[in-house]
């Protein structure tokens, strides 16, 4: 990611239970990159307020100028997202596409714990989207 001119996108997460109608609060967000190769850099851990949703997080993007640079090929950084709240199976969100200048909002719902053993979700994003939760895969 050190190579691409900074410039700040901006990602609020808002982390629900059934169904998207009740926000949990106090959920512990993480928002993380992980270049191709290299170990994961931490970008932010914050806590979710008494809505179930996240501050507004800057996070580095390609300059706008740079992305529209023919051997610049996308216009975006990807970065993952974990949420963990005790009692509900953590979530994982991968490939999410920050673009300069732009906020956007993650809705992350969580599934009560129904084993009793924790889980993590893992929803890995098409390119370019932030509401469809096309794969879905679960590990234990």
């Amino acid at each position: 990611m050190a190579d691409y001119p900074k410039a700040l996108g901006f990602l609020r997460v808002a982390v629900t239970a059934a169904q998207g109608t009740i926000p949990l609060p106090n959920a512990l967000v993480t928002v993380y990159a992980q270049p191709e190769g290299e170990l994961p850099v931490l970008y932010r851990t914050v806590r979710t307020d008494a809505s179930g949703r996240t501050s507004v997080m800057e996070l580095p993007a390609p300059a706008l100028e740079e992305s529209i640079r023919p051997d610049q090929p996308i216009p975006y950084l990807n970065y993952s997202v974990k949420v963990d709240l005790p009692g509900y199976q953590s979530a994982q969100i991968e490939d999410i596409s920050i673009f300069p200048g732009i906020a956007s909002t993650l809705p992350v719902s969580l599934s009560p714990e129904t084993s009793g053993r924790p889980s993590t979700n893992i929803n890995i994003l098409p390119p370019e989207t932030l509401n469809d939760f096309n794969q879905t895969k679960e590990v234990r």
